[in-house]
């Protein structure tokens, strides 16, 4: 059965720690986290602090590779999405790794506020494991069981479909116009196009039955 593990992470130990450091006061709240063997892309907002010198800051970061502002609210409010080189292991591949989910992230000037699903305790075990073994400081501060798919973040999703929707995600499948075709994705899986075909609808078909469908 999966649990919820709610974390506190120092600030240096975390993604953009260089640029919060030079911008004091900002603060940034992930909403999604794609996370990858080299690459880490977080999406967040940011708010609270000088947008120019935390944007400088990020455009003078080495490990980030794209910046791109997605939305603005009111002049107080930005949405970012960045590209990050993970050059080696991190908290986050860690959690990557153990095929977590990060559900919340919040930053202050000093620390990180996580809450991660795990699909069990097993994980949870291999991740502290991890984590121990690569001298990663971290707070373990609450571990509960799901009560809801929203927490759960399954919707009835196989693993199969996950992978699926993700690498369809991660490769550009669903922009416009797509960046990769199903012929290229389903190679990449090693599967046919016809069961690639299948996975990517029935998945779509569980995630908007537990998100925006809701049977009476």
């Amino acid at each position: 059965m999966s649990v919820l593990a709610e974390l506190t992470v120092p600030a240096s130990e975390f993604v953009l720690a260089d640029t919060l450091t030079n911008v004091p006061g900002m603060r940034i709240e992930i909403k999604r986290v794609v996370a990858g063997t080299e690459r880490i892309t977080p999406y967040f907002w940011a708010t609270g602090g000088e947008f120019d010198a935390f944007e400088r800051g990020l455009r003078e970061d080495p490990t980030i590779q794209d910046i791109l502002t997605l939305e603005e609210q009111d002049g107080d409010e930005r949405f970012y999405r960045v590209t990050w080189q993970s050059g080696r292991a991190n908290l986050l591949t860690a959690a990557s790794d153990a095929k977590a989910t990060i559900l919340e992230a919040v930053s202050d000037e000093e620390s990180w506020q996580l809450k991660v699903l795990f699909p069990s305790r097993d994980a949870l075990s291999e991740f502290h494991d991890f984590c121990v073994s690569n001298d990663f400081s971290f707070r373990l501060e609450r571990v509960y069981h799901a009560e809801n798919p929203q927490e759960r973040a399954e919707y009835d999703v196989t693993d199969e479909q996950q992978e699926a929707l993700t690498a369809a995600y991660d490769a550009g499948y669903f922009e416009v116009p797509r960046r990769t075709t199903l012929t290229e994705l389903a190679d990449g899986l090693d599967i046919s196009r016809n069961a690639l075909s299948a996975r990517l609808r029935r998945g779509h078909r569980n995630l908007l039955a537990n998100t925006l469908v809701h049977d009476e």
